[in-house]
């Protein structure tokens, strides 16, 4: 009885699944080519990234207030860094759409210049790829301090954000410095233009 349950279970769980996953890809945008970059990118504050994910600001600011006042500084801070995240998770996303499609159809050029910018394409998915990997680890991580029920916050000290400037292993600045410069290489590839365009969204 109990192990018909199970395979029922988990039968139910892999029709949600499949019934997920087929939303998604149809909700997909199509095709996504250099026009349909930049006008889809949200802007991402880098500067203030940084400045969230400060241990010395953070510090200062820990030693200055009371518990309390400081726990309700924190979960503004938390709020507006998971805002920052979202936004550059989405920018990461259309930009490995991006690169996918450039990898299989890089144009009408030469077939060096083909294979140059395929190569480049390659390196940004990948870049963006890490990135988006650690924003949705790092977004989850902040909706989890977020639930966080009062009776915890209130035993347990305020949660540090420097402290997510490495999740599993990933580097939030670095990566999304790889991000930044893959996306260049690969717009200046197409034009000035485009390059200063996107490296100002991004």
């Amino acid at each position: 009885m109990m192990f018909d349950i199970i395979i029922i279970l988990l039968v139910g769980v892999l029709l949600l699944s499949a019934i997920y996953t087929a939303i998604q890809l149809r909700g997909k945008y199509p095709k996504r080519t250099i026009e349909d970059v930049t006008p889809f990118l949200r802007p991402a504050e880098h500067d203030e990234l940084e400045s969230l994910l400060d241990p010395a600001q953070e510090t200062n600011f820990r030693l200055r207030m009371a518990p309390q006042e400081f726990a309700e500084w924190q979960r503004r801070r938390i709020h507006l860094l998971r805002e920052y995240l979202l936004r550059m998770s989405h920018n990461a996303l259309v930009l490995i759409e991006w690169g996918n499609m450039e990898a299989i159809e890089p144009g009408n050029d030469d077939v060096q210049s083909a294979q140059q910018r395929q190569s480049l394409a390659k390196e940004l998915v990948q870049a963006a790829t890490e990135f988006r990997l650690y924003s949705i680890l790092a977004l989850a991580k902040l909706k989890l301090w977020l639930v966080l029920p009062s009776p915890f916050s209130l035993l347990l000290p305020s949660p540090s954000l420097p402290s997510m400037r490495h999740v599993f292993g990933i580097d939030a600045m670095g990566s999304y410095q790889r991000l930044r410069t893959a996306a260049g290489g690969l717009s200046l590839a197409h034009s000035r233009h485009f390059h200063d365009e996107l490296l100002q969204r991004l």
